[in-house]
C-alpha cells in the first residue's frame, strides 16, 4: 500500500495531513511518498485548489482535511477488496 500525499509549503493542511500520516504509521505499514506540487507545473495546476490530496495506489481518495479516522476508513476498504 503506498500513500502520496501532494502538498506544499507553508500549508497548515498539508502539516496536519502529514501529522496523521505519521500517526497512522503506528497502525499501519506502508509506504508514504510527500510530493511538492510547486515543483510540477501540471500538478500544481491540477491541484492547486484542493491540497492536502492523498492518493493510495495512484487513485486520489482524499483531500482537504486529512485525519487518522480518514486513513483508517481508506486503508480498511482497500484491504476489503
Amino acid at each position: 500500500m503506498t500513500f502520496t500525499l501532494y502538498s506544499k509549503a507553508d500549508c497548515s493542511l498539508c502539516d496536519k495531513a502529514k501529522d496523521a500520516l505519521a500517526e497512522f504509521r503506528r497502525e499501519c505499514v506502508f509506504d508514504c511518498i510527500v510530493t511538492n506540487i510547486t515543483t510540477d507545473p501540471g500538478l500544481f495546476e491540477k491541484y492547486k485548489f484542493d491540497i492536502p490530496v492523498l492518493a493510495l495506489d495512484g487513485t486520489d481518495v482524499l483531500k482537504h482535511f486529512i485525519d487518522i479516522q480518514k486513513l483508517r476508513i481508506v486503508a480498511s476498504r482497500r484491504q476489503a477488496f
